[in-house]
């Protein structure tokens, strides 16, 4: 197992995404900074940091197909998109909503998906050669989904632009969501309580980091594996791995063939004490379940 560290002291680092090569980039709900990393060297800088755009509570990230990193501000209710090349700022969108929470996104060819934790929502951005406006792709609540499903972690068929979102809220579960005329339905995994924070899909397997427990301060953390159907309709659990060796992992990458841990510190920041420094990404070999 390895460790990166991030400096800065008040990171509360939560989401991650793999960048070219043996690169990765995290961000920060402290204060909205990105960094970048490298599992390579295992330095983490920082890539772009606060500069009054508006970014203060970055969460989902992910890198579109010309180059550019799509973050979410969950405070704010905003998503930046910056060139990685020049570390310029190519655009920024509010989303069209009185109050939203975009926590994680995810790119397939010219879009980029958003989770709305505010309301089971989930958003579309085009990412084209040119950014454009954001939109309602499906709303969740028209199949079932709970206004408080605190929608989250999100990721993307390879081939085809079908969702899978998880929702940590009410009536937690994961969800099977087709953009292409708003359709969702939840995936029958036997029961099974698959409320992902990030999410990490492979060529067998879907990953989420999933919590059990009734409060905050009784919650534990699991690295959780299903193996799913053709359709995606439905899944079978293959394994849980506890996460408590780690503070409070919010998400996955998978970079060099590593499995990388978010290890975000949520309950310091949540109670305002001081955080253990520095601030830490973890890497560690795949469970072999596959």
């Amino acid at each position: 197992m390895r460790f990166f560290p991030i400096p800065g002291d008040k990171v509360f680092p939560e989401g991650i995404t793999e960048g070219p090569g043996t690169t990765f980039f995290v961000g920060s709900m402290g204060d909205g900074t990105l960094y970048r990393g490298d599992t390579r060297s295992g330095a983490v800088e920082v890539f772009l940091p606060p500069d009054g755009d508006g970014r203060g509570n970055i969460c989902g990230l992910d890198v579109d197909g010309y180059g550019r990193l799509v973050s979410c501000d969950f405070a704010s209710g905003q998503l930046f998109v910056h060139d990685i090349a020049t570390r310029t700022l190519a655009a920024r969108r509010r989303l069209p909503a009185e109050t939203a929470r975009p926590n994680d996104v995810v790119v397939h060819g010219d879009a980029a998906y958003v989770t709305d934790s505010h309301r089971p929502v989930v958003w579309r951005l085009p990412v084209g050669p040119e950014v454009g406006e954001p939109e309602m792709a499906a709303d969740l609540s028209q199949a079932g989904a709970a206004e408080e499903a605190f929608l989250n972690g999100i990721v993307c068929h390879p081939n085809r632009p079908l969702l899978l979102v998880s929702a940590q809220g009410e009536g937690a579960g994961l969800w099977r969501v087709d953009p292409a005329d708003g359709s969702a339905s939840l995936v029958d995994l036997d029961g099974y309580e698959f409320n992902a924070d990030g999410m990490l899909l492979t060529v067998a397997m879907l990953y989420g980091v999933t919590n059990r427990g009734e409060t905050h301060d009784d919650v534990r953390f699991l690295l959780s594996a299903a193996r799913l159907a053709p359709d995606w309709r439905s899944g079978v659990i293959v394994g849980e791995l506890s996460l408590e060796t780690w503070d409070s992992p919010t998400t996955i990458a998978s970079v060099g063939g590593e499995l990388l841990v978010v290890c975000a510190q949520l309950p310091a920041m949540r109670t305002g004490t001081a955080p253990e420094l520095p601030f830490v990404v973890a890497a560690s070999d795949f469970p072999r379940w596959e």
